[in-house]
């Protein structure tokens, strides 16, 4: 049973809050089980024309393939918020006895970002959780170029829930550890993958005035280095893409892509959530 788009995937802005805390993970507890986070392919690439501009739309996924849980929590989950009330969001880390989604039993936790409430939405969100980009094609089919010029890379922070099993067996609400963010309790468990589909405001880029080329977007996870992570080297997904036009240069530019990347995507099958075959949000 799936629940509704809007309590499943939350919301995220765009809006980069500048946190500057970073976890030390030399002060992580030994025993501490350490979730690990990475990207899915970027899918349903799309141009959105509004108002003169040009919008590159898109779906992503965050996955945690790690042996511990992803979590969050603020210091005052049921405070009285406003709209843009910041305060800090504490990442805990349990061992292998834990009780995940009962802090009292974590045996680590730090300060690694800042929550924001969101009023419209009624809940919370953490801040730069991950980071959009388009970047270069050098030649290259395999790794990025620089950011484009004139282009600004997009920090985003989303509220992190579960949302379905990446390896696309059964994800009944029932199971769900981490479901709403209406309080401000976040996370995503062992297995689990949160995805935020190309409708979603924010999942967007602003590609006006970019000449017909190749391009990547690429998808970072933790762009800071703030949260505990088991694995940076499994943080960043693309896809390449071409961008172009009928010949006579009218009518809307069109998307044909041309290689997908995730690192963590397997070519057996077994990984279809994060190779950008499950989409349980649209």
């Amino acid at each position: 049973m799936m629940i509704p788009v809007l309590t499943a995937i939350g919301f995220m802005l765009t809006a980069t809050l500048g946190s500057s805390i970073t976890a030390e993970p030399q002060n992580v507890h030994p025993d501490a089980i350490l979730p690990d986070i990475s990207p899915g392919v970027p899918k349903h690439l799309n141009i959105h024309n509004q108002q003169q501009n040009e919008y590159l739309r898109f779906t992503n996924v965050w996955a945690n393939v790690g042996d511990g849980t992803l979590e969050f929590f603020p210091d005052d989950p049921y405070v009285d918020a406003v709209e843009g009330e910041l305060q800090d969001a504490r990442q805990y880390l349990y061992d292998e006895n834990g009780d995940i989604g009962n802090i009292d039993n974590s045996i680590w936790n730090a300060t690694v970002s800042s929550f924001i409430f969101h009023d419209t939405h009624n809940h919370w969100h953490i801040d730069d959780i991950g980071l959009y980009s388009l970047n270069e094609f050098t030649g290259d089919y395999d790794v990025p170029g620089d950011i484009v010029p004139g282009l600004n890379s997009t920090k985003v922070g989303f509220c992190i829930t579960n949302v379905f099993k990446y390896d696309g067996s059964e994800s009944p609400t029932s199971q769900r550890t981490y479901w709403d963010c209406e309080v401000g309790f976040q996370g995503i468990e062992p297995g689990w993958a949160d995805q935020y589909h190309q409708s979603t405001d924010g999942n967007q880029i602003d590609i006006t005035g970019i000449e017909n080329d190749k391009y990547f977007l690429v998808h970072s996870w933790n762009p800071e280095s703030a949260f505990v992570d088991a694995d940076a080297s499994n943080d960043q997904s693309w896809v390449l893409f071409e961008l172009s036009q009928n010949n006579n240069g009218n009518g809307n530019r069109k998307i044909t892509i041309i290689k997908e990347f995730a690192p963590e995507c397997q070519a057996d099958g077994s990984t279809p959530g994060l190779c950008g075959d499950l989409n349980k949000n649209s």
